[in-house]
């Protein structure tokens, strides 16, 4: 488990940057969880405070029970052998093979040949580069390099994997296999990992718990079905405009008259109920549908639609209590 307890650093110059400003969070052992803002919002320094390559002016960092901050040079150092990290532009060693560049932080640590090799040749196979292990980095392409990183990351057999950025140098394909394959390491190795990203995509295939960052302050946390189909924060809000919004111009093209619009919200087994047609036949409403998606956050589908509404006021009360008895998420768009 990761626990920040109100975290402060700033950068001095000549405008001071508050690059944390109090920041609390924990995160728990074994899932993924990811760290999302705009530029700038302090989701970097967010990550390299867990391994203390960025010090805290003020606050604590604790790592699996570990006082990050207290630990001397030595300390410090065994510690971050049990994290590993992937960067936005790969870090790799273009002198040395991938085989070369896998077996690295091994070398450093003093493995034998024998017990490296082995080890090499394990994270090849699950990272599926088996075939690539005397190819240099330049003869790559950006997902195989992004996997060469991934098993170095793991060499060490790491508790803790932090990608920074880890898919934002990569074209949409290459990132759906490289989410795929984090996904598939958390399950199979049982290590959390801390994922931070600009990218809504990638937090909705993969983590199952997010934070959103802003100007250096925590905005909000919570499982990424709740965050992004519910958000209490503004900044949430500004960030999630047009990833799962209906098309505007949908209201823009409805004629005058006596109508209700609103916004339906399903999520998990409710995605796949015949919701809807249970609401004409008991509630005598008219519906007409002007906008859908059905989507997943991870494994948990969900569904939105935007519908219009016809009928007494009555009626349309009687429906909307009908669709929250349901548990159907509703907002109002338009009474």
């Amino acid at each position: 488990m990761i626990i920040f307890k109100d975290v402060q650093k700033t950068f001095p110059g000549k405008t001071t940057v508050h690059a944390l400003r109090e920041v609390s969070l924990t995160i728990p052992a074994g899932g993924i969880f990811g760290v999302i803002g705009p530029s700038g919002a302090g989701k970097s320094t967010l990550i390299r405070c867990l391994n203390m390559l960025e010090r805290p002016d003020s606050g604590e960092v604790w790592v699996n029970g570990v006082l990050m901050n207290e630990l001397n040079a030595k300390d410090l150092r065994k510690a971050r052998k049990k994290t590993g990290m992937i960067f936005q532009h790969f870090n790799l060693l273009h002198s040395r093979t991938v085989f070369a560049n896998i077996a690295f932080p091994l070398e450093l640590a003093g493995g034998s040949r024998e017990n490296i090799k082995k080890r090499v040749h394990e994270l090849a196979e699950l990272v599926g580069l088996t075939d690539k292990l005397q190819s240099y980095p330049g003869q790559l392409s950006g997902g195989q390099k992004q996997r060469v990183g991934i098993a170095r990351a793991l060499a060490c057999e790491p508790q803790l994997l932090l990608c920074d950025e880890a898919t934002s140098a990569l074209d949409p394909e290459t990132t759906v296999s490289v989410l795929r394959l984090l996904k598939r390491i958390n399950e199979r190795l049982k290590l959390t990992i801390v994922l931070i990203t600009h990218e809504m995509e990638v937090i909705q295939t993969i983590c199952d718990q997010v934070a959103v960052l802003e100007d250096g302050r925590l905005q909000e946390v919570g499982p990424v079905v709740d965050v992004f189909t519910r958000p209490k924060s503004p900044a949430t809000r500004r960030m999630l405009r047009g990833f799962l919004d209906y098309p505007k111009d949908q209201i823009e093209q409805l004629e005058p008259g006596e109508h209700t619009l609103l916004q339906l919200t399903f999520i998990d087994r409710k995605a796949h109920e015949p919701i809807i047609s249970q609401l004409i036949r008991t509630c005598q409403v008219d519906v007409n549908i002007l906008y859908g998606r059905l989507d997943r956050m991870k494994d948990i589908p969900f569904g939105m639609l935007l519908v219009e509404l016809r009928g007494s006021a009555e009626q349309v009360t009687q429906a909307t209590k009908f669709l929250q008895d349901n548990q159907v998420e509703v907002e109002v768009i338009q009474p």
